[in-house]
């Protein structure tokens, strides 16, 4: 990297360099850094919606910032009294296409995909299918408990705020090692102690309710839980229930999205330090197959945590909704209640290192970005980055993703390029007319 910064400030001699590594790499897999980084430069997309007179101060202060990063791709949108009054994308969605990120890429989420997660199973709860603080062993149909803490209950409202209990576990046994396996266990396996793949490296040792770990797997409950109640397949109750409802071109399942063309790839640093290679979502415009489990409803825990795919637009709609008590452009996913109970502080303390410090159903809340109170959700997989966070006291939030680079991570949780491309948003946008 130390070299790559010196070729920065010799842009002849980079430029060159470029040439050089495009006809070699570029058809390749396997893609120099620097490569990304002179292109992603290059490529704002130029599909603003507004703000005309500001977007070149702001589109010049989030190129600065992917320079200093070394980031291959960024989609954004600014949400602000109910609309969206700014998006844009730059860099790169698919080194290998030469296809630029706009605000319409999609991209898999990661963990905001938890937030639409939750969602689907609150829209359960407000019709009175079970109560927060229910046993889930009465909805799953076998009994779920901590072998340390038999007797204590794991209720729904415990999974919604990670303190159930109920932990990812390792490649060697638990959730980790099921996400691995060609042949997924059934979930009564993962959590029953007579189960085949069962492991005690799915509990913590503390009693459920009482500590704050933050669970993959707790989400996989959550869909499983889904199905389970409503009697439909959880990606199909999502497609139902939230994203054609709302107008989205959105699935947790890659081979649902209409618009295939537009799916970002993901991008991991190789082991040398110096290149990139695609780390997920490689399909190349080219519709995969449809994922199937082969496995009984209830049983839909791999995917939920972080598998949405969606572009910054459509997410926006979701987000608009859950800003604007449940609505959006007159369609209704939850009530009122139902989405400030969401956003309310249920459990507060320090959690994954102190990057949690409250939390509402799934929801996050936090005071680390944009100097200000926000609730949402992070995520990070496979070299992506992706935010969603709206301040409720001033009606405005941002939707954020990127698809590799260079970043890092700040003491306090977030890393340095959502931080400062979030950060100039909020600072260009905030007080500007709607």
């Amino acid at each position: 990297m130390a070299i790559i910064r010196k070729l920065l400030n010799k842009k002849p001699l980079f430029i060159m360099l470029l040439v050089f590594y495009l006809v070699i790499y570029l058809s390749n897999t396997h893609t120099p850094l620097a490569n990304a980084l002179e292109l992603s430069t290059d490529a704002l997309s130029q599909q603003s919606i507004s703000y005309n007179n500001l977007n070149s101060e702001l589109d010049s202060a989030i190129l600065a910032e992917m320079n200093k990063y070394n980031i291959i791709g960024i989609s954004a949108a600014f949400v602000k009294d109910g609309k969206v009054v700014w998006s844009n994308g730059y860099g790169w969605s698919d080194l290998e296409r030469n296809k630029q990120a706009t605000p319409d890429t999609i991209y898999r989420l990661a963990s905001v995909s938890k937030t639409i997660t939750a969602t689907a199973l609150m829209q359960l709860w407000e019709q009175g299918k079970f109560g927060l603080d229910d046993d889930i062993s009465d909805y799953l149909g076998f009994e779920v408990r901590n072998p340390n803490y038999p007797n204590d209950k794991i209720t729904f409202r415990m999974l919604l705020t990670h303190t159930s209990s109920i932990l990812d576990g390792s490649s060697q046994g638990g959730y980790i090692k099921a996400l691995n396996s060609t042949n997924p266990p059934l979930l009564k396996d993962l959590l029953d102690r007579s189960g085949v793949a069962y492991s005690d490296l799915t509990w913590g040792d503390y009693r459920p309710g009482t500590n704050f770990n933050y669970s993959n797997f707790c989400s996989g409950i959550i869909a499983c839980l889904v199905e389970k109640i409503s009697g439909e397949r959880f990606d199909q109750y999502t497609i139902n229930h939230i994203f054609k409802p709302l107008g989205m071109d959105a699935a947790y399942d890659a081979a649902d999205i209409a618009n295939i063309d537009d799916i970002a790839v993901l991008y991991r640093l190789a082991g040398d330090g110096g290149s990139i290679v695609p780390a997920a979502d490689y399909y190349q415009g080219v519709t995969p197959q449809k994922r199937e489990y082969g496995l009984p409803l209830g049983n839909c825990y791999i995917g939920p945590a972080g598998g949405v795919r969606a572009s910054v637009t459509d997410l926006a709609k979701f987000m608009i909704a859950h800003m604007n008590g449940g609505v959006y452009n007159g369609v209704r996913i939850l009530n009122k209640d139902t989405v400030d109970l969401m956003h309310q502080t249920q459990w507060s303390g320090n959690g994954l290192g102190g990057f949690y410090r409250q939390m509402g159903l799934i929801f996050h809340i936090t005071d680390e970005l944009a100097g200000r109170r926000l609730v949402g959700h992070a995520g990070e997989a496979y070299g992506l980055v992706s935010d969603m966070y709206f301040d409720p006291d001033e009606n405005c939030g941002v939707i954020f993703v990127t698809n590799g680079g260079n970043y890092s991570f700040l003491s306090n949780g977030f890393t340095n390029i959502e931080s400062a491309v979030i950060n100039h948003i909020f600072d260009k946008l905030t007080n500007s007319p709607s």
